[in-house]
């Protein structure tokens, strides 16, 4: 689980600029939401995992706005407290984050997503907002054990590239 305590999140999510940055996109559009769900599930499949996010990181929260393969309660709440988010890691370092077996990392094993959700291995690359901010990640997730490739990095990172490019075509005036 995340080792930083809940106002370190806040401090180190909650730069104003960063969040001001994530305040210029319009991310409640359908047509996006639509689009990025598209891209999600592309993800899925050609890295061969059952779920694919597309998260914004905010706060303190993680807000899901495209997927592929969410279900239950997650779905229904379009994210999870940054704290048990693995994509927390991949904004606050900035760079791909990925993690082969949840349950095993010392980082992970007592996350409650990990309990919760079956998950067990993670990659996610960050999107870098128009400011140059970290504001949130392209991942996939599996329920089994995995190590992911610099080819699966590839793959994710281009699919970022076209998340940033249509989220960049969603800035508000």
């Amino acid at each position: 689980m995340n080792t930083d305590t809940n106002t370190e999140l806040f401090e180190r999510l909650g730069i104003p600029e960063r969040i001001k940055e994530i305040a210029g996109y319009d991310l409640y559009s359908a047509d996006l939401r639509t689009s990025l769900d598209a891209i999600a599930e592309r993800s899925a499949k050609l890295l061969e995992t059952p779920v694919s996010l597309v998260s914004i990181l905010l706060d303190t929260s993680q807000f899901i706005i495209g997927s592929y393969g969410v279900s239950g309660w997650v779905a229904y709440a379009h994210g999870v407290p940054a704290e048990w988010a693995m994509c927390t890691h991949t904004v606050l370092a900035g760079k791909p984050y990925c993690v082969v077996d949840a349950r095993e990392d010392p980082k992970h094993a007592d996350n409650p997503m990990v309990g919760m959700t079956g998950l067990r291995s993670y990659l996610g690359v960050p999107l870098k907002g128009f400011g140059g901010h970290t504001i949130g990640s392209h991942c996939v997730v599996d329920a089994k054990p995995r190590i992911f490739t610099d080819v699966d990095r590839a793959v994710l990172a281009e699919a970022a590239d076209e998340v940033m490019g249509l989220l960049d075509s969603c800035r508000l005036a």
